[in-house]
């Protein structure tokens, strides 16, 4: 039974891969073009490798300061998987290239959000982004908020995408989007997304391990 579960969900995301406008302008219903995964404790080291691999001026854009990176594992270790929410999307090698954090307040949530230099232009910010928002609109959040940079070109860009109103405070910028309320298809796309994704970290997962055995066999196979 689990496993069409897992192939009914893989189709049906695998069908709707690319994001759609909806006509009523509601693009909270958009599918995902990647597999983003809820991250939680046992992932710190990944997620602390992920910032580390952010150079001085992505850290500066994605935190609004060039942290050191005594300061990026202090703020991974600070983050708390009980009432926020990470989520990433991982190449083949199950490394971290896109990471979003959530961090929710009984006014809203906030956004920050990274994406490694060598992985953009391929939407993954955009699926992050929207995997975010679908994330808070099933959990009754109403209002989002990203504090950026005046500079950070490519979140503006992002915020102004997905229609969120933005305003100036001296060098930052402040964007602000209303969620609609969750409907019966929000809450299952959200569900469809968290079966492909655990579907597809297995896969990963059992190929990089068959690699490795592979890695090992044939050299001895070789040498008889």
């Amino acid at each position: 039974m689990v496993f069409w579960m897992q192939a009914f969900a893989l189709c049906v995301l695998g069908f709707a891969s690319v994001p759609k406008d909806n006509p009523n302008g509601d693009n909270m219903n958009a599918t995902l073009p990647a597999i983003a995964v809820r991250l939680n404790t046992t992932d710190r080291e990944r997620i602390q490798a992920h910032f580390l691999k952010l150079n001085p001026v992505d850290r500066r854009l994605r935190f609004g300061a060039t942290l050191s990176d005594e300061s990026l594992i202090d703020y991974v270790q600070r983050i708390n998987f009980e009432s926020d929410g990470i989520f990433a999307i991982s190449d083949n090698d199950l490394r971290l290239i896109g990471v979003v954090h959530i961090a929710q307040a009984d006014s809203g949530a906030e956004l920050g959000l990274s994406v490694l230099n060598g992985e953009r232009g391929m939407g993954i910010g955009n699926a992050l982004f929207t995997r975010a928002t679908m994330h808070l609109r099933n959990r009754s959040v109403r209002e989002v908020t990203i504090h950026c940079l005046s500079e950070n070109a490519a979140m503006m860009h992002l915020s102004r995408k997905h229609g969120m109103q933005l305003s100036r405070d001296g060098c930052d910028r402040e964007a602000r989007l209303l969620l609609p309320l969750a409907t019966s298809e929000t809450i299952m796309l959200e569900w469809l997304q968290d079966q492909q994704a655990r579907y597809v970290g297995n896969l990963r997962e059992s190929t990089r391990f068959a690699g490795a055995m592979l890695a090992i066999v044939q050299p001895r196979a070789k040498a008889v």
